[in-house]
């Protein structure tokens, strides 16, 4: 909060006048404890009041009694006469205790609408960042229907070959699945079978061409939100094989640590 919006506030002036709550003059001390700006503008308007309070006299001088009574005339009274008079500077006292009044009062308005403004500044950072958090959650649920509806197409497309790749003796229980397209080429992988890897490793796709092995990429490492990774495209494929390799991959297939094998 910026010290000159809290000073012009009318809080300092309505803590001087003992017009706060507790909570809010332990904030108001708070603050001054807080910010030298404040703190000083709190001892001035102290000081201005106190001034205040010792300008006006509480007992007319004895020079002004003198003044009235010589203006009297007193030469034909048989006795003194008592004359009533108004305390000096009495309508001037009023006046001053109903602009005071009128102050306070006016510094209870404006605390008030600040207190109200400081709330819905509040409320309105709230509502900003719960539209920013709803905002990107509907972002990635987008996402994730999209990535759904575009495996959805793949596995109910007519063209795709589907080729299962079984556990070989380094992971009995690993498998994959591949879904290779005959008419576009595309080839793709189903990885929720494979088991975790050591830091530092990956796992790589080999088709088998004319015997040989072809490098059809690393498959992606951490939690995927599809379920069908996309590899590299290849013609004529006569088999898939996957092999944990060092991450980032290998120019060639490590045969001993191939992990499933799978023929078309």
């Amino acid at each position: 909060m910026e010290t000159r919006e809290y000073i012009e506030s009318g809080v300092l002036e309505l803590y001087v006048y003992d017009q706060l709550s507790p909570a809010e003059r332990r904030e108001v001390e708070a603050m001054a404890a807080l910010h030298p700006d404040v703190r000083a503008e709190l001892e001035a308007i102290q000081a201005a009041m106190d001034g205040y309070a010792t300008a006006v006299p509480a007992t007319p001088p004895a020079a002004l009694r003198d003044r009235i009574l010589s203006q009297l005339d007193l030469s034909d009274a048989a006795e003194p006469r008592t004359v009533q008079m108004a305390p000096p500077g009495g309508t001037y006292m009023w006046l001053a205790a109903a602009s005071v009044a009128l102050f306070v009062l006016s510094l209870g308005v404006n605390y008030y609408q600040y207190s109200q403004n400081k709330d819905l500044n509040g409320q309105l950072a709230q509502l900003q960042s719960d539209k920013t958090v709803m905002a990107d959650n509907n972002a990635h649920l987008t996402r994730q229907i999209n990535t759904v509806t575009e495996d959805l197409t793949i596995l109910s497309n007519p063209s795709n070959v589907k080729v299962e790749l079984a556990g070989l003796p380094l992971s009995p229980a690993a498998k994959a699945l591949i879904y290779w397209d005959k008419q576009r080429k595309s080839t793709y992988i189903n990885t929720a079978g494979l088991p975790p890897l050591a830091e530092g490793k990956q796992y790589q796709l080999w088709a088998i061409v004319d015997g040989k092995p072809v490098d059809l990429g690393v498959l992606p490492l951490g939690p995927q939100e599809t379920i069908l990774a996309h590899m590299h495209d290849v013609t004529e494929p006569q088999a898939f094989a996957v092999t944990i390799e060092p991450k980032g991959g290998s120019a060639g297939p490590t045969l001993d640590q191939m992990i499933v094998l799978g023929k078309m």
